[in-house]
């Protein structure tokens, strides 16, 4: 790998958010699960537990995927940002380590937001070839902006989309340079176990997505079908985001008669659908998986290809020439 000599600041928050444990496996580390901590089966001395590490044998310890690299691989900061940012791992959530943080309320920053839509506009309809009807929906009821650094922010609003801004997290227009994919971020301070939501109608389905733009892709590939529908980004694979969006369909008088398992067809997507048959009732849970594509944008995209392949249905030639001859015959 060839590495640069600075890194954006962007290209940091990503790495700082990365789960540790997603980070080493995807490099080949194994690790064996003993109660709340994972052991490395080779150093046994080596631990992680909630996105801290400690080396006891080497009186080693610390926070994060960053400052794991430079120790372990023996990087230097900027090699550790970029190869955490070269996988596409799991973003790690701050359920302990920042409890003082988490207490803050949330407030939304309004003044980061600009009235230029461009960007927003261009890359989720012209690259994630999001439905052009929603995204123009969507704005109108105010449930995503473009902010000044050309980021899409995504709303987490209550009741549906409805209700009052609890949390935000913003999705990259660009791609970042040397790295796989583009900026991700969800805010601080955000409400705990939530995410962007959209009701479509009076919900009794709800359908839990992996990401903001899964939602709109399988949104924008059942247009014409979904009804009763609560879709629910989770930011990754979270069973207490699942959890708690159906407690609070519940609180607001829903009747949700089934949780639907929208996530992205790979090992990962697999594993969490058998984790939440353990925690709901098998009746109530149902996995939608994407065919033909890895997650639903990738679905959406081949659906979109395919159909602009078709060809257009031929019309035959001198019809209306023939049209008159039979009018003249029949005088």
């Amino acid at each position: 790998m060839n590495y640069r000599k600075f890194v954006r600041e962007d290209e940091t928050m990503k790495a700082k958010d990365v789960d540790l444990l997603s980070y080493l496996e995807s490099k080949g580390e194994t690790f064996k699960k003993e109660g709340k901590y994972y052991r490395h089966t080779k150093h046994d001395s080596l631990i992680i537990r909630d996105n801290m590490y400690a080396w006891n044998s080497r009186n080693e310890k610390g926070y994060g995927a960053i400052n794991f690299a430079k120790m372990y691989y023996n990087l230097s900061f900027v090699e550790a940002v970029q190869d955490i940012n070269q996988g596409n791992h799991k973003t790690f959530t701050h359920s302990h380590s920042n409890e003082q943080e988490s207490t803050k309320p949330f407030r939304y920053p309004q003044h980061l937001e600009v009235k230029n839509q461009d960007k927003l506009k261009h890359y989720l309809v012209q690259e994630r070839k999001i439905d052009p009807c929603l995204v123009q929906w969507l704005l109108q009821k105010d449930l995503i902006a473009q902010d000044k650094r050309n980021n899409i922010v995504f709303k987490w609003r209550e009741q549906g989309g409805k209700g009052k801004i609890v949390g935000a997290d913003r999705q990259g227009t660009i791609k970042m340079n040397h790295g796989r994919g583009s900026f991700k971020q969800v805010l601080p301070n955000v409400k705990k176990d939530t995410g962007f939501t959209v009701d479509i109608g009076k919900p009794t389905k709800m359908y839990m997505f992996e990401s903001p733009i899964d939602l709109l892709s399988y949104w924008s590939l059942q247009k014409d079908k979904l009804q009763g529908a609560r879709l629910a980004s989770m930011n990754g694979l979270k069973s207490r985001t699942i959890l708690q969006s159906f407690i609070d369909a519940r609180k607001e008088g829903l009747d949700i008669k089934k949780v639907v398992l929208s996530v992205d067809n790979d090992s990962a997507g697999k594993k969490f659908i058998q984790k939440m048959h353990l925690l709901l009732d098998d009746r109530m849970l149902q996995s939608n998986l994407p065919l033909r594509g890895k997650d639903w944008n990738d679905e959406l995209k081949k659906s979109v290809q395919q159909r602009e392949q078709k060809p257009l249905p031929q019309v035959k030639r001198g019809g209306k020439r023939l049209r008159e001859q039979e009018m003249e015959r029949n005088g």
